[in-house]
């Protein structure tokens, strides 16, 4: 039998046995400090996979990191709003782009949770792994062929790799519990960012020898870097040992939306994780929003150049790779939690600084250039160690046997921030013609993020036999 939640940790109210809705009033209410919290597992994991599948997991944040720095954050997104839409309307452009992130996300936020229990069940995160990576890739390689007026087309394809990259991310983060002792998960997740940061730099470096007419090509190189770097990671990452999990004639799929209700129905013994989620919902809208938009904020307000966004995100991802090490080991000293509002008030102050550095008359062009470096190596600092964390924290939550549906509900909850975050930013710079009112958007979602970070339980290290 698992370890029983603690009855002495429970919160009063709600009836007992209650559905999602019952419980979700008494979440918001409940005790500031809550006790520490042993996550209902069959026995902690105490094994570690081989040193090699260990990198072989790791080269997979390498691969795919390619997609968000250069696709997302750097790159493509400038020949969609220069080339693709055109024209001089900054509102409009930001306004598409936050759109169609918005809906990638959507899909990933209804059918995360469900793949997730589904894949559990079958013991196929692999394959589920490898399809969604072809998604991506080809959506990728396909941004190529987008030109002046192929708005329709860009953004469904945008919205499809999205869909690929997110989807795959589900069940890439779920082996996490499968490779590495609990103690350690902050450790191999922080490892993961760090080769992931490089990653996405070594691709950036390609394409300073692409003109910048040209960027479309960003498409094909991004494809083909994401399909050859993570095969290492489909040849050694093995699924764990798995029953059959036979049923009769049900179907895999039927089974998974029966233990997604299951779980839902039963929210009341994985209450810390459903805290956790509150939280993360709202600090990474505020994450997402700065991945989205970041280049189009240097670009519209500061006036960076393609090169100069380009040797931002270059330096951008030198400092974040040591930073996700870095708070990833740290999360495994002092709590995931401990490091996740560490890097919170970080992140405040980088919206602050990034509201001054664009403040009207306060800078000449130059100096707001200069101080804006300074506050993106704060940020770049944070990113990876907010992501690194909060992927350990919910390996260490996970049920045995279970992780792929638990971070299925971590990409529910991600993808329902990624949809709300970049739509406020790009109706809020389209409405007040202000991408500055549109960063102070940023500041509230990471503030409540940091607010309902406080009330969830320290989680309590066991010891492994």
């Amino acid at each position: 039998m698992g370890t029983p939640f603690p009855n002495d940790h429970l919160p009063t109210g709600g009836r007992p046995g209650g559905g999602l809705w019952e419980t979700v009033p008494h979440l918001m209410i409940d005790e500031i400090c809550p006790a520490p919290y042993h996550p209902l597992m069959s026995a902690p994991n105490t094994a570690r996979a081989s040193r090699a599948t260990r990198f072989a997991w790791c080269l997979y944040d390498f691969a795919n990191s390619a997609f968000p720095t250069v696709i997302i954050t750097g790159v493509y997104i400038l020949h969609f709003k220069n080339v693709v839409v055109g024209g001089d309307d900054v509102g409009l452009s930001d306004n598409l782009w936050g759109q169609a992130n918005a809906i990638g996300a959507l899909v990933v936020f209804l059918i995360a949770p469900l793949l997730g229990a589904v894949a559990d069940i079958v013991g196929k995160k692999r394959l589920f792994l490898f399809c969604f990576t072809l998604i991506c890739c080809g959506a990728t390689f396909l941004m190529y062929f987008t030109v002046a007026g192929t708005v329709a087309l860009a953004m469904m394809l945008v919205i499809v790799a999205v869909v690929g990259y997110e989807g795959a991310a589900v069940f890439y983060n779920s082996f996490l519990p499968d490779l590495i002792k609990e103690d350690e998960m902050g450790r191999l997740s922080g490892r993961g960012w760090a080769l992931g940061y490089i990653g996405g730099l070594c691709c950036l470096l390609l394409m300073l020898l692409v003109p910048v007419d040209r960027l479309q090509l960003s498409g094909l190189i991004v494809a083909m870097w994401y399909l050859v770097f993570s095969i290492p990671t489909f040849l050694l990452v093995r699924d764990a040992a798995h029953g059959s999990g036979s049923n009769g004639r049900t179907s895999a799929l039927v089974r998974g939306a029966q233990r997604l209700v299951h779980t839902l129905k039963n929210i009341r013994d994985h209450r810390p994780l459903a805290r956790f989620l509150f939280s993360y919902f709202f600090y990474n809208n505020a994450v997402m929003t700065i991945i989205v938009f970041a280049v189009a904020f240097t670009a519209d307000s500061l006036n960076f150049s393609t090169r100069e966004n380009i040797l931002l995100m270059i330096v951008l991802n030198v400092v974040a790779a040591p930073g996700a090490f870095f708070f990833g080991s740290l999360a495994d000293r002092i709590g995931a939690k401990r490091t996740l509002i560490i890097t919170l008030i970080m992140w405040l102050a980088v919206v602050a600084g990034a509201e001054t550095s664009v403040w009207p008359g306060l800078f000449s062009q130059s100096q707001a250039k200069a101080f804006f470096w300074g506050v993106a190596v704060l940020a770049s600092l944070c990113i990876g160690a907010t992501q690194a964390t909060s992927r350990g924290f919910v390996g260490q939550m996970a049920p045995r046997g279970r992780s792929a549906e638990f971070y299925g509900f971590m990409a529910f909850a991600g993808k329902s921030s990624a949809i709300l975050g970049p739509l406020v930013f790009g109706l809020a710079s389209d409405l007040f013609d202000s991408q500055r009112v549109a960063v102070g958007t940023i500041g509230v979602f990471f503030g409540i993020g940091l607010i309902l970070l406080l009330r969830v339980p320290e989680l309590r290290h066991r010891q492994s036999s």
